[in-house]
């Protein structure tokens, strides 16, 4: 038997340089960013998923204490590291990317840093080792109202005192200087970054297409649409005066439900000008379930696969199992974008090499974990290290004591005999499962003998 798989044939993405605006677009029409804001915030879902990616990614903010620090040079405004944190995630939780703007002083220190709108910013034109010597802002956008006075050319991130001079002195001095912007992106490869709701826009779209469809259904009062078929009138205004008193009639929240139109008919057969007929629709809600949850599951997957539990809540099981399925959740959560927090930690790290006071000595710029509840996962936030280290002694005191502990370190010790498993392996889970010393983990395991036809046990 034959077969032929379907083939899915796509271009390459065709990267377009605007030379009037020494631009290159994002996107064909340089509007995507703008396309991705406008999908997430018409989708339900999708902004409830962008949401909740921002707050997981954001976590409880910095381990570190950073309430005193002001980043802001504004005297009537606090603006901390963790007040950064959270612009950053929710730039980073719509397109996987971020523009921070950064001021130096004289002596080349970083002073201060905004995060710029992700939509706002194009990368310039690159110079001869193909690095992107400026980033351009449109602070209106880049739709028909864009003018090229209003684009405003900003130097790249290159923190070197002689790179940082001579962009001072081409600038013509300190007071004409704009600093740097710092373009991090989750997708390097690329120029730039797509957007997690990118491969599932289409259900997006669905979700906003059904709003529209609920919402014109109880505008109209869920009555059925009429079509009134009318004869010829004599006169154009005793037709728009009928039409008028028609839909005055039926209320201005109605009238999209009545169609009228022109028609003639055999007056033998009907009396009158005047007909009307019903166009009933057999559609219900219900229907429409099956879309509504495809939808939802699709975007909550591209959102790095947030667990369903974090987005529909199902009536009364939270409270038939204490939380337990929500606790789950979140620590899965957690650990599927334990990579992307690393990144952000490594973007700080970056971002205050250099700062105009050492407010991070230790360079730990850790992220603690997002809590909806407390599940004993998010250290410092909800339970003391000790407290900790306590329910994990406890934890493996249970364990050690009950009969199926018993039997696991049997398997192990078996698994090492039998050379399925490395000793320094069975070593390793005796230790951190079970909490022996490395010593008694020794002695357990104890060393391998020789059986009479040459094997060891």
């Amino acid at each position: 038997m034959k077969s032929k798989l379907v083939e899915s044939h796509k271009e390459a993405t065709k990267q377009v340089y605007n030379r009037s605006l020494g631009v290159f677009f994002n996107g064909e029409d340089n509007m995507y960013p703008l396309l991705i804001e406008n999908m997430i915030d018409a989708s339900p879902t999708a902004t409830q998923c962008a949401w909740l990616y921002e707050s997981f990614l954001g976590g409880g903010g910095f381990v570190q204490d950073f309430s005193n620090v002001d980043l802001s040079e504004d005297d009537f405004y606090m603006y901390n590291p963790n007040d950064l944190l959270i612009d950053v995630a929710e730039s980073i939780s719509r397109h996987q990317g971020v523009f921070v703007h950064i001021n130096y002083n004289a002596l080349f220190e970083k002073e201060d840093f905004s995060v710029i709108p992700f939509d706002q910013c194009r990368l310039g034109k690159k110079d001869d080792n193909d690095y992107h010597g400026k980033i351009i802002v449109s602070k209106k956008g880049w739709g028909r109202e864009l003018k090229k006075d209003g684009l405003v050319a900003i130097d790249t991130y290159n923190p070197r005192p002689e790179v940082i001079q001579a962009q001072v002195d081409a600038a013509g001095g300190w007071d004409n200087y704009k600093g740097q912007i710092l373009f991090y992106t989750f997708q390097p490869k690329r120029m730039y970054p797509k957007s997690l709701l990118d491969p599932v826009y289409l259900f997006a779209d669905t979700e906003y297409q059904m709003g529209l469809y609920f919402n014109s259904t109880t505008k109209r009062g869920f009555n059925d649409s009429k079509l009134v078929r009318h004869k010829k009138f004599p006169d154009k205004n005793d037709e728009r005066q009928f039409e008028n008193n028609l839909r005055g009639l039926m209320g201005a929240e109605n009238s999209s439900s009545i169609m009228t139109v022109e028609d003639d008919w055999d007056s033998d057969n009907q009396e009158g000008n005047i007909k009307v007929d019903t166009l009933s629709s057999d559609i219900k809600a219900s229907k429409y379930q099956h879309f509504e949850d495809a939808a939802s599951n699709y975007i909550r997957k591209a959102f790095k696969n947030i667990p369903p539990q974090l987005i529909d809540y199902i009536a009364g099981k939270l409270g038939n199992t204490s939380g337990e399925d929500l606790l789950k959740s979140q620590a899965v959560y957690n650990a599927s974008i334990a990579r992307d927090k690393l990144k952000i930690e490594r973007l700080f790290s970056i971002l205050f090499d250099n700062y105009k006071e050492d407010i991070n000595p230790s360079d730990n710029w850790k992220i603690k974990q997002h809590s909806l509840l407390d599940d004993g996962t998010v250290g410092d936030q909800t339970v003391s290290s000790i407290d900790f280290d306590e329910k994990i002694k406890e934890a493996r005191a249970t364990l050690r004591g009950s009969v199926g502990g018993v039997t696991a370190v049997l398997d192990i010790q078996k698994s090492v005999s039998e050379g399925i498993t490395e000793r320094e392996a069975g070593l390793t889970m005796l230790h951190e499962i079970f909490g022996f010393s490395p010593e008694t983990a020794e002695k357990i395991l104890g060393e391998p003998k020789e059986k009479p036809n040459g094997t060891t046990d």
